[in-house]
């Protein structure tokens, strides 16, 4: 009997809770909506708007914040008039800003910002509606690591690898589109995708390769974008292979042409210098140093200074002074008279 009467008691109790949680909802004949999930990035800015019919009108609009623990605060009141402030010094201070008549902005996100914020619009003429928005927040998503890696390229087909990582704090998820179609990792037999989705191997015919992948790291408030462009990478590596196997025999084809061209122009060069004996250049013969030298002396009477140099007949003529007779002295005449006698008396 007693626990009949507890049952009772339990279901009553029940009754006038689930009544009293809907008395609001009976009281302003609207049931409370779910709240909105709204993701924002830690530095940045996000956005809070409430959903209105367009034949509703809003008076006024404020804004509360709870963090899950503690009291909820009033943080501001949206009107046609502005913005209000019930308490500036709060958490928010000057962060808050009026984006539109029904818009709340909230700047420079900061981790203790995450939380429910509920909106109250009061309606025109008397109607009072409550709409909740669930804040998260999340790091910025640092731009991933890439890399792209050519396995083998030939005429008929480009084996390749495409790698894209993310990086930084925080859960994120790598997405693999083709040309904006996502890229499912099911492998075929031309795409094979990784477990964990950083790692994409394809093996694609020629005509294939014009097309773009997209790897996309994101979190549900950031994303970061890489673009892997495979004719490009596929061209530039058949390029590589091509030259290694054809370029080189052409070039030393290319070196061979011209060293038979400039033997040909030399032997030609000497064949007609040796058939025009006037543009061969004669070159005196040197004079061996063992002959004699020999040199006129022109002696000066009388002689004039230390001027004993060599001349040439030539010059000698023209320099030299015109002859004078010679000067007898009386001693020379005393010395030959004698020899004068001599020669009468025999």
């Amino acid at each position: 009997m007693e626990e009949e009467l507890a049952k009772i008691q339990s279901f009553v109790s029940s009754l006038l809770l689930m009544l009293l949680s809907l008395g609001s909802e009976l009281l302003f004949g609207q049931a409370q909506t779910p709240p909105h999930h709204v993701s924002g990035v830690l530095g940045g800015s996000v956005l809070l708007s409430p959903t209105l019919s367009p034949n509703e009108t809003v008076k006024k609009i404020e804004w509360s914040f709870s963090a899950g623990t503690g009291a909820t605060i009033q943080v501001a009141e949206l009107s046609p008039h502005g913005l209000e402030r019930p308490d500036p010094r709060d958490r928010f201070q000057n962060r808050l800003e009026m984006f539109n008549q029904t818009t709340l902005k909230i700047n420079a996100l900061e981790p203790g910002d995450h939380g429910l914020y509920g909106a109250r619009l009061k309606l025109l003429p008397a109607l009072v509606l409550d709409q909740f928005f669930n804040l998260s927040l999340y790091e910025a998503v640092p731009s991933p690591r890439s890399r792209s890696q050519v396995l083998a390229s030939t005429l008929d087909w480009c084996n390749l690898t495409l790698q894209c990582h993310g990086t930084g704090k925080g859960a994120v998820t790598v997405t693999w589109r083709r040309d904006s179609v996502i890229q499912e990792p099911t492998p075929d037999h031309h795409h094979q995708l990784s477990l964990d989705g950083t790692t994409l191997r394809l093996a694609l015919p020629p005509p294939a390769t014009n097309v773009t992948y997209t790897c996309t790291v994101s979190n549900p408030a950031d994303h970061k974008v890489v673009l892997f462009d495979l004719q490009t990478i596929c061209q530039s590596a058949g390029g590589q292979t091509s030259f290694s196997k054809s370029g080189y025999i052409v070039l030393t084809l290319i070196l061979l042409v011209v060293s038979l061209g400039g033997a040909f122009w030399c032997w030609r060069m000497n064949s007609e210098k040796a058939a025009d004996p006037a543009a061969t250049p004669t070159v005196p013969p040197e004079e061996s140093p063992t002959d004699p030298q020999y040199a006129e002396i022109v002696r000066r009477s009388p002689p004039e200074g230390n001027d004993q140099g060599h001349s040439h007949p030539e010059n000698s003529q023209e320099q030299s002074p015109p002859q004078k007779p010679p000067v007898t002295t009386v001693y020379e005449q005393i010395r030959r008279a004698p020899e004068d006698t001599a020669e009468e008396v025999t």
